[in-house]
């Protein structure tokens, strides 16, 4: 399950802009940021949005307990083919769009969730769909439950303190680019 950066994922990743957002995989320490505020031990459905080709996916998985399940939610195809790849019988990979939250949550007879990771470039993504996915998100996270976003700028910081009861900003510099991440607290 370990993957290497290769310069091929820096192709595919530009041939994606406007789905990935970016040209390169996050660092570790980006992931390391992002993740650190799951409870790991008593998660047992995450939610991952916009998982591009598996950077903090794996990651994911390798911190999970046995019984947590990750559902990832992508819609560029050539990143679910990637993921498909990844052989751990937790992750469920949907080609969907992550305002799909709800029906694949109902599909599994899921209620609510502690946590949403995104990997999702909400700057690039139309204001009224960035909308209907945050709605999306806080109606399906458990009270207390945690939606954690990286972006590279601020443009959707305000976005995101209305659906949020605690709105939480952290950066790194270890990133190419440097990237806020946002640790929203339903």
């Amino acid at each position: 399950m370990t993957a290497r950066f290769k310069f091929s994922d820096s192709i595919d990743l530009i041939k994606s802009i406007k789905t990935s957002g970016t040209i390169t995989p996050s660092s570790k320490n980006l992931v390391r940021r992002l993740l650190a505020p799951i409870d790991f031990d008593s998660a047992r459905c995450i939610v991952e949005l916009g998982p591009g080709n598996g950077c903090v996916t794996r990651s994911l998985l390798k911190r999970m307990h046995k019984d947590c399940v990750l559902l990832c939610l992508e819609v560029n195809s050539d990143f679910v083919v990637q993921l498909n790849r990844v052989e751990d019988s937790r992750l469920h990979v949907y080609n969907a769009c992550a305002s799909s939250i709800r029906q694949i949550l109902d599909e599994l007879n899921i209620d609510k969730v502690g946590y949403v990771v995104s990997s999702l470039p909400l700057a690039l993504i139309d204001d009224e769909m960035v909308e209907n996915i945050l709605a999306e998100v806080g109606s399906n996270l458990k009270e207390g439950g945690r939606f954690l976003q990286y972006q590279y700028s601020l443009a959707n910081y305000s976005d995101v303190k209305p659906v949020f009861s605690d709105v939480k900003l952290r950066f790194t510099l270890r990133n190419m680019p440097p990237a806020f991440v946002y640790d929203c607290i339903k």
